[in-house]
Formats: structure tokens, sequence, C-alpha cells
């Protein structure tokens, strides 16, 4: 997949759920879904394979970047058909 594509399809999704480019979150939802895209097997390590290297791209601790991801999840949550559509 190209990465342009990649990204465009990772912004349709993020807005489709109520995730903006204006939000903090954004960026690091954007980065994980990424990681994600580029190999599934990463979920099976999250901490590790995710928001390890997010956080020391970001100059941010791992926890920080999961209580970020919680906290955009919450946002989806007001879109939780949506996201249901989403998964299937």
């Amino acid at each position: 997949m190209v990465t342009s594509d990649l990204s465009a399809r990772i912004n349709d999704v993020l807005r489709y759920v109520g995730i903006t480019r204006n939000m903090n979150a954004y960026m690091i939802l954007s980065q994980a879904l990424t990681l994600i895209a580029e190999d599934e097997d990463r979920l099976r390590a999250v901490e590790k394979e995710i928001y390890t290297p997010i956080a020391d791209k970001n100059l941010r601790g791992p926890r920080a970047v999961q209580s970020t991801i919680r906290r955009a999840s919450k946002v989806a949550d007001f879109f939780s058909d949506r996201v249901q559509e989403l998964a299937g």
C-alpha cells in the first residue's frame, strides 16, 4: 500500500469516528494505525511494538501514549455505531 494512500485511509477512518486533525490524539492514533497496518503481529505486544516506538518518536512515555489512545476512544464512543460498522 502506498504511504500517501495509507495516510489518506487512516485519516478517513479517524475522521469517520470523530477523531479530527485538530485533536492531540490524532497524530498518536495515526502513527499507531500505520504501525499496525505495516505489521498486524504488532498487536501481540502492544506496549513494546506500538506504544514504545511512538513514545520514543514523540518524546513521551509509553503510558502517555496509552492514555492518549484511551481518551480518544472515549470520543469514538459517541460514534459507537460507526465503530461497530468498521469492526464488522
